[in-house]
């Protein structure tokens, strides 16, 4: 008998007592670099230049160069999509592409050092113009080093990128235009893309009659999400209190905790999280180490929605129907 998936399209519905919630006292995974240290503790994120400094000298013809381009990273196929995408059943699906940001750090007219940062990931990479296009390469030493070539032209960085290892997604592709980060703790998140935590759903099987003695049995899942809360509630610039997020389900309270490491350009290796964040205009990923750049503020929120986080109610929605 065929399985079908059923899945309605409900974003963001305010939980209801039909709706299905379970309680998840699973341990809140941190990522490295976003975790809160005491004061006067000194880190340091790694250095990104692996060749030697005083070999290179800044050339004020190429300031125009210098920065941090931004835009996403692409797979380069032919075709729009693949079975690499990733599905929530029909109403959500990534297509593996991610936010990244090509650093051109020192240049001279032999020369080009800077770093990548994607996906989690800060690579150094160094190289040369050569007819007019960049080639640049990252040190190997990592699974997904690769190297980088492409042009400069009308404010614009177009190339591709290929990996040296026959990793998942070994060539893509870019175009990216120059932004400079600037931390803001009044900035809020748009309603431009919704959360989906595909690695968390819920799932039920039913069989419905659609002829007499006939039955086919129906696959229904439920994702889980965040609801629109998490569009008025700033945890960097307001000190949260108990009434504000006792009631608040735990895809809200994971949004808005890591809103605060997204306003200081953190960059996630959680898929759902940075699929989510990547969409946000004025999210630029610049650091995979943001522990030592939270206001006092944001420590003492994080401190709370953790606590609340780790014993709050998941919300679950449909998002499509097959």
């Amino acid at each position: 008998m065929k399985n079908y998936i059923s899945i309605l399209v409900i974003a963001f519905l305010i939980i209801s007592c039909n709706s299905k919630i379970k309680d998840s006292e699973s341990k809140i995974k941190i990522e490295n670099g976003t975790e809160i240290i005491e004061q006067n503790t000194i880190i340091e994120e790694k250095k990104t230049n692996y060749i030697p400094e005083n070999k290179v000298k800044a050339n004020s013809n190429n300031e125009k160069i210098l920065g941090s381009w931004i835009g996403y990273f692409k797979e380069d196929t032919k075709d729009s999509y693949t079975e690499k995408a990733i599905y929530a059943d029909e109403g959500f699906y990534w297509n593996r592409e991610n936010k990244i940001n090509i650093s051109i750090d020192k240049i001279t007219d032999s020369l080009i050092i800077g770093h990548s940062v994607v996906a989690g990931n800060n690579r150094p990479f160094a190289g040369q113009l050569l007819n007019g296009v960049f080639h640049v390469k990252e040190p190997g030493d990592d699974k997904y080093d690769g190297e980088f070539k492409f042009t400069i032209t009308e404010n614009k960085l177009i190339g591709k990128w290929t990996a040296y290892k026959n990793i998942d997604i070994k060539n893509r592709k870019y175009e990216l235009i120059k932004k400079v980060f600037a931390y803001n703790p009044d900035i809020m998140l748009e309603q431009v893309k919704e959360y989906v935590d595909w690695n968390n759903f819920t799932e039920e099987k039913t069989l419905e009659e659609y002829e007499e003695g006939e039955f086919e049995e129906w696959i229904t899942k439920e994702f889980a999400t965040a609801t629109k809360l998490i569009y008025t509630i700033n945890a960097s610039n307001t000190l949260l209190k108990k009434n504000d997020v006792e009631n608040l389900k735990k895809g809200d309270l994971t949004i808005i905790r890591n809103t605060i490491y997204t306003r200081h350009g953190y960059s996630f290796k959680n898929r759902p999280l940075r699929v989510f964040f990547d969409a946000q205009s004025w999210y630029i990923p610049v650091h995979t180490d943001v522990k030592s750049e939270f206001t006092e503020i944001e420590k003492e929120n994080i401190k709370l929605l953790l606590r609340y986080e780790k014993n709050a109610i998941e919300y679950y929605d449909y998002f499509g129907r097959g």
